[in-house]
């Protein structure tokens, strides 16, 4: 049996694989349908906005990394916390992508969705 910790860990990695992909099936299996989604942008996209800007090719991941991970339970929910660092095409424009962001993953039954992501422009270097 694994811990939590592992789970969600592996359920992050999983999410990063499906954006690179634009696996918009198998992402949207993990994402809550209540999910409220904020970019480092600003921008707020719920999981019917979200995943059609990925279908559509609107924001397509080149590449991603989630890391380090931070794992902090608090009851039927979990808060990971980790460094973003990616190439978006957005717009027809490629654009290096640097954010620090917590995400929210809450336990549905059996199973956990993502409920809440949010990511904060890191400074400038």
């Amino acid at each position: 049996m694994t811990s939590v910790d592992d789970d969600l860990r592996a359920l992050e990695a999983r999410r990063r694989d499906t954006m690179l992909a634009g696996d918009v099936k198998a992402l949207g299996a993990l994402l809550a349908p209540d999910l409220r989604y904020v970019h480092s942008t600003g921008t707020v996209d719920s999981r019917d906005s979200l995943l059609h800007k990925l279908a559509t090719g609107v924001i397509a991941y080149q590449q991603l990394e989630l890391a380090p991970l931070a794992v902090s339970c608090c009851g039927h929910a979990v808060i990971v916390a980790g460094e973003m660092r990616a190439e978006v095409l957005r717009g027809g424009e490629l654009r290096q992508v640097a954010s620090s962001y917590l995400a929210v993953w809450r336990r549905q039954g059996m199973d956990w969705e993502l409920a809440a992501c949010q990511g904060t422009a890191s400074p400038a270097s």
